[in-house]
């Protein structure tokens, strides 16, 4: 049978409108191509109808083959009341496959429902042309491709937008022997071959208790113009509940309508760059009448939501005369006198004139004169600054304002700048001087020259060609010259190109990279325990001080120490802080004002005998334990540095000899080899780490 019926309904206007909005959505179909073809199920709850369920495919080739083989509907009940069931209960909900109904069955719907004559032309229309251009060869092939990928996408929306359709088309289903207390999983299977096409089950979990009423929209947005307005609300908050859009209309705020005979859409979302928000325009008959405008969500299962909020306002006129700046001119006192030229018969359409005023030709803009009369066309201004730009605009009583082209108006101005304050600079090891000086505070100020001088007679050189805008200025000059000095100066300049007189000279002192010569050692003394030094000082001009350096050697110290700084020139100096017995190193260096050190040369090696008289053990005591056959001897000092303690032993009246070595850990020793009734002598010195020995202690003691 042709498809007829879609000829003759009177909504056929609908596809025409569709084909200009297919480009998005075939887009997103094309898109689908690279994923596996699979099956999405969604599902809700109407009080009055039970689970609405709607399902689709997401390729071209996959909705050709369902179509052809379709669905299989299965329901488990899971729970009843408020339990898990043992055991779910199977029900099939459809003796026969779920796919489209035959064309006759078509008839009646499409005579009503536009979007059912959709769907049917998509499944049962000989033809549905996408282009007419070549339609042999690959261009045929690739036609074909596209029309079917139209079919495919146009139906899905269609199926959205008519729940009856969907039912008639097998893609959606009514199950209204749903019960109160029971929750159900909803499996649904394609009866495509596996070999033709593998298409995965899908399903749904719900039942009666999972009612929820359709959300309302909210941050309607309407932008009034001259008869028309722009309507905008945030459609991503909810496009997992509506499909489509109504836009209602009303000049009472009461009764409203249909702004369109069709619902509002978005076809082109993107997913990389996804706009949250939808647009409608619509025309307005005058801009006198105040209109109110809300949205409604209409949801897949073609369940139209709750209204918006309401936004509202009238169109706003244009002002259609707009004033044009003749000239100005400013006198010797810096006065300005400006005329524009405007229409007399837009007098009485305005409130009269402002003028604005600004840095640039792009502003931003400040009222400079506000509230000149609409009959005035003249304006005098004295507030002006170095550089301005002006422009009128007429105060419209109803509706936008309209501003003339900006104009530059520049007084004269033969004033040149202050001189650059605050000028410092330094200087690297590498040459790099680092310039920097306060900026400016002139409003008209354009930039900087930077000057430079190796003599302070010469005359400064320009370093740059250009104006230099910033306040930090880098110069780069060889360290290694004759002239150990550099003269910068700076001048300003304005955007008249008045020059400024020179900053304060700033003299910077080049870094000094050759150390002084190196004093030397010329004769050295020990007497009485104190060192004297004597050196040949080092002759460099720039030398600012000396300094002497001591190191122990008899330690496990290793480090240079200073021991004497000579700020004025100096070649000897004693040291009496060198402790007896002890060995030091001397080293002499120069250092100049910069900070550079003199390589060192050979250091001094001096050792200063030891003061034995020094080196005294306080005590030494003796207990004898007759019992246990021994003499304990203990003794104690306040010696520092001690390598070890030797002790002496002999009989009274013979000869004493070594005896013992101790570290004095600790300071005691027993001797068990003893006689009775035998007077025994003990002697014991000290031996330091430098050598140094000490005197000995002697007792006598009896067992």
């Amino acid at each position: 049978m042709p498809c007829r019926y879609i000829q003759k309904t009177a909504h056929v206007t609908i596809l025409a409108l569709l084909c200009i909005m297919l480009p998005g959505v075939l887009s997103s179909a094309r898109a689908q191509r690279k994923d596996t073809s699979r099956i999405k199920v969604i599902a809700t709850v109407s009080k009055s109808r039970g689970i609405l369920l709607r399902w689709s495919v997401n390729t071209a080739v996959a909705w050709k083959l369902a179509n052809q083989y379709g669905f299989e509907l299965l329901r488990y009940t899971v729970v009843r009341d408020g339990k898990l069931l043992q055991q779910p209960e199977l029900k099939k909900l459809s003796a026969l496959p779920l796919k489209p109904q035959p064309l006759p069955a078509w008839e009646n719907i499409v005579q009503h429902d536009s979007y059912a004559a959709v769907i049917a032309q998509a499944l049962y229309g000989k033809d549905f042309e996408v282009s007419a251009g070549d339609n042999s060869g690959i261009a045929r092939i690739i036609n074909q491709s596209q029309e079917q990928e139209q079919r495919f996408a146009l139906s899905m929306y269609a199926a959205d937008n008519s729940f009856e359709a969907a039912k008639m088309a097998g893609w959606a289903w009514e199950d209204n022997t749903a019960q109160a207390n029971e929750k159900y999983l909803y499996r649904l299977h394609a009866l495509v071959p596996p070999q033709r096409l593998r298409l995965d089950s899908a399903g749904v979990f719900i039942g009666m208790s999972s009612y929820q009423a359709l959300p309302r929209p909210r941050d309607l947005g309407a932008i009034f113009s001259n008869r028309h307005v722009i309507l905008s609300w945030d459609y991503s908050l909810l496009k997992n509940y509506y499909s489509s859009w109504i836009v209602e209309r009303s000049t009472d705020g009461k009764t409203f309508e249909r702004a369109t005979a069709l619902p509002v859409t978005n076809f082109n979302e993107k997913k990389k760059r996804a706009s949250p928000r939808m647009y409608f325009i619509d025309s307005l008959k005058d801009n006198n009448t105040i209109y109110y405008y809300r949205i409604r969500g209409i949801s897949a299962f073609n369940e139209t939501g709750p209204p918006s909020d309401t936004a509202t306002g009238k169109g706003r006129s244009l002002l259609a005369y707009v004033p044009n700046i003749r000239s100005s001119a400013v006198d010797e006192k810096g006065v300005m006198e400006l005329t524009w030229e405007f229409e007399e018969a837009g007098n009485p359409l305005i409130k009269g004139f402002r003028l604005n005023q600004g840095p640039t030709a792009d502003g931003p803009f400040t009222v400079a004169v506000d509230n000149i009369a609409p009959a005035q066309r003249a304006v005098s201004y004295n507030k002006l600054r170095p550089t301005n730009y002006f422009t009128i605009t007429a105060i419209a009583k109803e509706g936008e304002p309209s501003t003339s082209f900006p104009v530059l108006v520049q007084p004269v101005d033969s004033i040149p700048p202050e001189p650059p304050a605050g000028l410092a600079g330094t200087i690297d090891s590498n040459g790099v001087v680092t310039l920097t000086w306060q900026a400016n505070k002139e409003t008209d100020l354009l930039g900087y020259k930077v000057f430079r001088a190796h003599q302070l007679a010469d005359e400064l050189s320009p370093l740059v060609d250009s104006v230099y805008s910033g306040h930090t200025f880098r110069d780069s000059v060889a360290v290694q010259s004759l002239n150990s000095r550099l003269y910068y100066a700076v001048t300003a300049l304005d955007k008249r190109y008045n020059q400024s007189r020179f900053s304060a000279i700033l003299e910077i002192k080049k870094p000094d990279v050759i150390p002084p010569s190196a004093p030397v050692f010329s004769d050295y003394k020990v007497a009485n325990g104190v060192v004297n030094l004597k050196w040949v000082p080092s002759r460099d001009a720039d030398v600012a001080m000396h300094l002497l350096y001591r190191r122990h050697i008899d330690t496990t110290q290793e480090k240079w120490q200073a021991i004497a700084t000579f700020n004025t020139p100096a070649d000897f100096y004693a040291d009496r802080t060198a402790a007896p017995g002890n060995t030091y190193a001397y080293l002499v260096l120069a250092r100049d004002s910069s900070g550079l050190e003199s390589k060192p040369t050979q250091p001094v090696t001096v050792t200063i005998p030891p003061n034995n008289s020094t080196i005294v053990i306080r005590a030494l005591h003796a207990m004898v334990n007759r019992e246990q056959r021994y003499i304990e001897l203990s003794w104690s000092d306040n010696l520092d540095n001690v390598l070890e303690y030797h002790l002496y032993k002999g009989e009274k009246g013979g000869a004493v000899t070594l005896w013992k070595i101790s570290n004095g850990k600790p300071k005691r020793i027993t001797d068990s080899q003893v006689n009775v009734n035998t007077t025994y002598v003990y002697s014991i010195k000290a031996i330091l780490r430098n050598g140094a020995q000490g005197a000995f202690k002697t007792i006598d003691v009896m067992y």
